[in-house]
């Protein structure tokens, strides 16, 4: 049960009634859901731009990212933004962690990175942003894998603190990031960039979140999700230098 247990936490593919997750082994299957979101998401790119404007197009693709995840890393992105913004005391961030009201500082957030992505997306060949769609959501979720090796849970009990349970960082590392060899389908260049770009985000986002809350949250998680998956989408706008002799 663990593929179905990843896809009811990550995704509004809800298991019945289920409301408390087990993520010891499902946390291994983070990324093969981001492989399922990236299919849907550029499936759902090169329909609605077959029929549509490129802008409305980019639009729908963005709307339909946010259902299929039923906005639960878009709501963690708020509530760290407004915690870790807040210089406030380590207690009182944790706090405003589990409030669930959004004030200015996590509405910016939201927009920023919503529209980071439309942009992006409007701002790429559609075979490219194709691509792009579906290599997002897989850095997003290995984020998440990479992030329960690199952090402890910062509390005792919550929802997500299942998957940190367990010592086989190696494996965690290993898992997280095999199935990135996506990224190359954007080009030597790019892959290079995007990857190491997203390597050192990661690296930073989860040291500094660990300094000020101690660890990881489910939150904090969603929060990296939708950063990274905004960086690949900027890297997959540029045009870095070429490494490779022509024809390679």
């Amino acid at each position: 049960m663990s593929l179905p247990t990843a896809l009811s936490y990550l995704t509004v593919l809800r298991l019945p009634g289920k409301r408390q997750y087990d993520l010891r082994r499902a946390v291994f299957w983070f990324p093969v859901v981001g492989l399922f979101i990236g299919g849907f998401l550029a499936l759902s790119w090169w329909g609605a731009e077959s029929i549509a404007p490129r802008q409305v197009a980019a639009l729908a693709t963005i709307l339909a990212w946010t259902w299929i995840t039923g906005g639960i890393h878009l709501d963690g992105l708020a509530n760290t933004s407004e915690a870790l913004l807040s210089w406030r005391s380590r207690a009182s961030m944790h706090e405003i962690l589990t409030t669930p009201h959004i004030g200015p500082l996590g509405m910016t957030a939201v927009f920023a990175v919503l529209a980071t992505k439309g942009i992006a997306l409007d701002n790429m060949p559609v075979d490219r942003a194709a691509v792009a769609l579906f290599a997002a959501p897989v850095f997003g979720r290995s984020s998440q894998l990479l992030a329960t090796a690199l952090s402890p849970y910062a509390k005792d009990e919550g929802v997500a603190v299942t998957a940190f349970t367990g010592k086989r960082a190696w494996m965690r590392f290993v898992v997280a990031l095999a199935p990135l060899v996506v990224i190359l389908q954007l080009g030597p260049e790019r892959a290079v960039v995007a990857f190491l770009g997203w390597l050192i985000l990661v690296l930073l986002l989860v040291h500094r979140i660990r300094s000020l809350l101690g660890g990881m949250t489910g939150g904090t998680m969603g929060a990296l999700t939708e950063i990274v998956e905004a960086w690949i989408m900027v890297a997959a706008t540029l045009d870095p230098p070429r490494i490779l002799p022509v024809g390679f």
